[in-house]
């Protein structure tokens, strides 16, 4: 009975090796939402998920940016948040107009969101994501269009394990193969002026990784048609040490920067009045606006929750600047499930601007939550100001998988030819892709001043955050294993490629165990200024370090 178990055992291992997908790129950063139907037809071509040609349920649609006029059909990528991770085929992209178009964005259908998230409702701005290989069963598969004729030869090409490269065709009477052009989908076409193709014509697929499978077409009939295998996966990968998946990402230091930042909301808040999220009559040194509210007696609060969670060991703590209209002596605060240990400053908040430090040592939490609250504990009603709410970035976490300039990736570079508008009958090659751009010179250029404004402008939003005064509880934390690192990575990257294909979609909108409770602490500012320089440094070298790793796609 021992040996058989160990048999079992052995063959499921075997089994779930043989499965598993393989990561072709670090880690990265992008949005992913459950609003994603099941379409009859995405922009990819595949037809209905459940026919013939069909991708299945755990399927995601693209924004127009990261769709690369339909390189990425067919691609795999593991999406993770904060309840989990799940491997999707991409089907169908959403214009620019339509989708929000400044990083990466997938629309998941809802069997696979629920895998990421337990709220089917939200969205995850923080979400990891990486190309992954397929776990496509059988052979590269093939359907001839039903457009299609002797002069004009359109397939739909589906079921591939690791990306496309090229697909080329040579009829009976051809000299040598001829590249097939891929119209912004699945579906690749043969035309050549004046020429008919004679039969039986041998189709050969490439994959991104190298190696190759072929088909012999004998008509134009629409019967499936299948190819000599699958391509391989690397076997051996080619991102060293690869995490088994990735973190939830980053998310931006700014909570409240002259408003709340994208993600965030206060709708969580209780017993209060006069929410003004942008209020501009007073604000602290540096900003225009404040977010200012009244907290009406002991049970109020102010909590600022961001959607679809975010990581606490990327961050130390968050660092604010407040004022009251009356001097407040019971403010808390805490992450909303864990009430029982919380910070409180070591002097009231008067009605002078001052800045507080909350380090998350003095705060019982795990390594994932999804909000922190501002508690008024005395029974009166005060109006209070707060702004500049800032995470503060650990300078020691570092997450396995994410950027990091010592694993420059070859993450699966293909040369694709696309067709130019219209029905790319003419066969001409229009446009080379690295894997996802159009253009390798403009996509570097692209990737070089993303990183580069969002660096600066991480810094300076920072930076502004001057105060009055400052407060903190002096203690910091040397938490590791899920921050980016910061150095770069090199690789050929995006450009926003136009796309032809109609539009299909539209978007919707652990624990680290300490117990106790009131902590009281002294003012530390030469300390603060220190933290807050270096987090501004670290903040501006992730982020470029996340948009060099992007470019690496």
């Amino acid at each position: 009975m021992r040996l058989l178990g160990s048999l079992i055992l052995t063959l499921s291992l075997i089994a779930s090796a043989f499965s598993s997908s393989v990561p072709l790129t670090l880690c990265m950063s992008g949005r992913a939402q459950g609003t994603e139907s099941l379409n009859k037809s995405g922009s990819c071509e595949y037809g209905a998920y459940n026919g013939p040609t069909g991708p299945g349920t755990l399927t995601a649609t693209l924004n127009e940016y990261f769709y690369s006029s339909g390189v990425k059909c067919g691609d795999c990528f593991e999406v993770s948040g904060p309840k989990g991770k799940t491997v999707v085929r991409v089907v169908n992209f959403c214009s620019a107009g339509t989708c929000p178009s400044e990083r990466p964005l997938f629309m998941l259908t809802p069997d696979a969101f629920q895998e990421i998230s337990s709220d089917p409702l939200s969205v995850v701005y923080d979400a990891g994501f990486r190309k992954v290989s397929c776990d496509a069963s059988g052979p590269i598969k093939a359907q001839v269009s039903e457009d299609s004729s002797k002069y004009y030869v359109k397939l739909l090409i589906f079921n591939n394990e690791v990306g496309i490269q090229s697909v080329t065709i040579k009829g009976k009477d051809m000299s040598a193969p001829v590249t097939m052009v891929r119209q912004g989908s699945a579906q690749f076409v043969w035309s050549q002026a004046g020429k008919e193709m004679m039969f039986p014509a041998t189709v050969v697929v490439s994959s991104q990784y190298g190696g190759s499978v072929t088909m012999t077409m004998n008509s134009l009939s629409m019967d499936i048609l299948k190819f000599s295998g699958n391509f391989v996966a690397p076997k051996s990968s080619i991102i060293k040490n690869a995490p088994a998946s990735c973190s939830l990402s980053a998310s931006p230091l700014a909570i409240y920067q002259n408003g709340l930042t994208e993600g965030w909301n206060y709708w969580s808040s209780r017993s209060y009045s006069q929410i003004n999220t942008t209020d501009s009559s007073s604000h602290s040194v540096g900003s225009t606006k404040s977010l200012s509210l009244v907290l009406m007696g002991s049970s109020s609060a102010l909590t600022l929750a961001r959607s679809g969670d975010f990581e606490t060991t990327y961050f130390t703590g968050i660092k604010f600047n407040m004022k009251a209209n009356t001097t407040m002596s019971g403010l808390r605060v805490y992450f909303p499930n864990e009430q029982n240990k919380y910070w409180t400053p070591s002097s009231p908040i008067t009605t002078s601007w001052a800045t507080y430090t909350v380090p998350f040592t003095s705060l019982q939490h795990k390594t994932i939550e999804s909000a922190f609250t501002f508690a008024n504990t005395e029974n009166i009603n005060v109006h209070i100001n707060i702004d500049n709410i800032h995470f503060i970035a650990s300078p020691s976490s570092v997450t396995t998988g994410y950027a990091n300039g010592n694993e420059t990736a070859n993450s699966g570079l293909a040369t694709t030819t696309v067709a130019s508008g219209g029905s790319g009958a003419s066969g001409v090659a229009t446009s080379s892709h690295t894997g996802v751009s159009s253009s390798s010179s403009t996509a570097s250029s692209t990737a070089s001043s993303t990183a580069s404004s969002i660096a600066s402008s991480t810094a300076s939003s920072s930076a502004s955050s001057t105060s009055v005064s400052s407060t903190t509880a002096g203690g910091k934390t040397t938490s590791g294993g899920s921050g980016i690192s910061t150095s770069g990575i090199t690789g050929s990257g995006d450009s926003m490629a136009a796309s032809t294909s109609k539009t299909t979609s539209n978007p919707t909108g652990k624990t680290t165990g300490m117990t106790g409770s009131s902590i009281d602490h002294s003012e530390s500012h030469s300390s603060d200024e220190h933290h807050s320089s270096s987090s501004i440094i670290k903040a501006s070298l992730l982020l470029v370090s996340a948009a060099l790793a992007f470019a690496s796609l």
